[in-house]
């Protein structure tokens, strides 16, 4: 029989190790240098309510097609779904221009930090590892406008949205990959102002894996500044990926399939360019893509590795599951009841971690109950661990 009771697991809070918040959209027209601002990333609604985005100070509804063939009304709509939880999809997707649920219309909570702070502790979350929502591709805009977009954004989400929170509001900062100078140059920035984590989106930076050694660089200055590694999807068709490579045709196909895809890339990727053997301090964080997949996959990994590594891959030394053990940790989210449990069956508690996804549209205020509900009946002492304490561990308070 399932028990579903508190006291079968003894959580009562939580800790979210991958939450968002959602960037005002005149952060970079009001704080970029001036010569820039034309450029500016900026999202807003018009007179007449309807919504708008420019970036490079083109409006991104003007256009025809975007990459990988998407419509542009399709990435708009994208924008919306980022600050949708609890909203129907139907308010997105349908109905005339101005009444669409947007990016623009996302809870206070996801914009100020003080809000933030009450929302999670009201439901339940004692401490939140915190993202980006727009600057999820930050690091990937143009080398002329990505370095100081990042300093913006990181500024902002230390100072104005986490500051005052006594370590219960954690920022992670953006890179601008797309100039590895300038990342090196605002990983050492960043981690002097306190940031405890920096993150990369999961798809070949304009064509360049990170098994390249050009970010080699990169990666030793993380490791030189003691600051973790986050791995975070944006399966979007603006860079290699599943998205552009299958010409996924929407968002649905996009977030079902470009999660996990594009994190097993990227992981084999690095895996077998010999990244994580030449960096084995480099804490490393798996975020949104699911967990079931890992195990297996890892042991596919490692089949391959005994097989093929000595002639494709050299410098791949160390097994998958050990490279895992070692340096890194992965996030399951509250309602994943199968990968909870293939989670406790083949990894240990203390390298999986909870995320509520808020406020993006598959996030739920009900992130207690749902993980109590689906964590019934498995081990109350590892699912304390992944409740809060692999968080812990990781960011101590």
């Amino acid at each position: 029989m399932r028990m579903t009771s508190e006291a079968s697991t003894g959580v009562q809070q939580l800790a979210d190790a991958d939450g968002h918040l959602i960037e005002p959209g005149d952060l970079w027209v009001e704080r970029l240098p001036e010569d820039l601002r034309p450029l500016a990333p900026h999202f807003y609604r018009d007179p007449d309510g309807t919504f708008h985005s420019r970036i490079y100070g083109i409006e991104v509804g003007s256009l025809e097609v975007m990459h990988g063939g998407i419509r542009a009304r399709d990435m708009l709509e994208n924008m919306g779904l980022a600050s949708a939880m609890g909203v129907p999809l139907e308010r997105v997707f349908t109905g005339p221009a101005a009444e669409r649920h947007t990016i623009l219309d996302a809870p206070h909570w996801a914009m100020d930090g003080r809000a933030r702070l009450d929302f999670n502790l009201t439901h339940g979350v004692s401490r939140a590892v915190l993202y980006p929502t727009f600057m999820l591709a930050g690091g990937t805009l143009l080398p002329n406008l990505a370095p100081a977009v990042c300093q913006v954004y990181n500024d902002w989400v230390f100072h104005d949205y986490c500051g005052g929170s006594r370590g219960r509001l954690i920022p992670v900062a953006t890179l601008p990959l797309t100039d590895v100078d300038a990342a090196i140059a605002e990983v050492r920035r960043t981690a002097e102002m306190g940031f405890p984590a920096v993150f990369i989106r999961t798809n070949p930076v304009h064509g360049r894996r990170y098994s390249d050694r050009a970010f080699e660089p990169l990666w030793q200055a993380i490791v030189d500044t003691d600051v973790k590694l986050g791995l975070h999807p944006l399966p979007m068709w603006d860079q290699d990926g599943a998205s552009r490579g299958y010409r996924l045709p929407d968002i649905m196909a996009a977030s079902c399939l470009g999660f996990p895809l594009d994190m097993i890339h990227t992981l084999y990727e690095m895996m077998a360019g010999g990244v994580f053997d030449r960096f084995p301090t480099m804490q490393t964080m798996i975020l949104e893509a699911g967990v079931g997949w890992l195990p297996s996959f890892f042991e596919r990994f490692e089949e391959h590795r005994e097989r093929f590594g000595s002639l494709k891959a050299p410098e791949w030394k160390t097994p998958p599951m050990e490279i895992f053990l070692r340096q890194m940790m992965i996030t399951v989210e509250a309602c994943e009841e199968v990968d909870l449990k293939i989670a406790l069956e083949f990894l240990p508690a203390d390298h999986v971690a909870l995320a509520s996804d808020w406020p993006h549209y598959d996030g739920t205020p009900a992130l207690v109950s749902g993980f109590r509900t689906a964590s019934a009946g498995l081990d109350p002492a590892a699912v304390r661990m992944i409740a809060t304490g692999t968080l812990e561990r990781w960011f101590p308070s």
